[in-house]
């Protein structure tokens, strides 16, 4: 089975553009919408996992064409959550392939790398 490709964000923060820039030449659309509040329908949990998501989600990389995966990832950890003995092998995968396309794994964060300390002797200004 093939890898789910990335979004165009995230392969930009990664670095991907510069290895391989002709995969990144199209234009990709963007939602005009925010992502906004969790819908109606869901748990108080899910509700509270959907904005827990949003806060440690790189800035820039969630609009609103992710909301639906965003709902499934926040059902699936407020599951996890209530009862993680009982989730089955199946919706943990499941679970953690959703943080990982949202960028929310820390195999994930590790790919988009750090911002590199600046160069020079910290004794400079002594």
């Amino acid at each position: 089975m093939a890898r789910h490709a990335q979004p165009r964000e995230l392969a930009e923060l990664k670095g991907a553009g510069k290895k391989h820039p002709e995969r990144y030449r199209k234009e990709v659309p963007q939602s005009e919408h925010d992502l906004g509040v969790p819908p109606d329908h869901m748990s108080a949990a899910a509700k509270a996992v959907w904005f827990e998501l949003v806060t440690y989600a790189l800035k820039g990389v969630l609009t609103g064409s992710d909301r639906l995966v965003l709902e499934v990832t926040a059902v699936l950890v407020a599951q996890f959550r209530s009862d993680p003995e009982e989730m089955p092998a199946a919706r943990l995968t499941q679970m953690v392939g959703c943080l990982a396309r949202l960028g929310l794994t820390p195999a994930d964060r590790q790919k988009l790398g750090t911002p590199k300390p600046a160069e020079g002797n910290p004794f400079d200004e002594f």
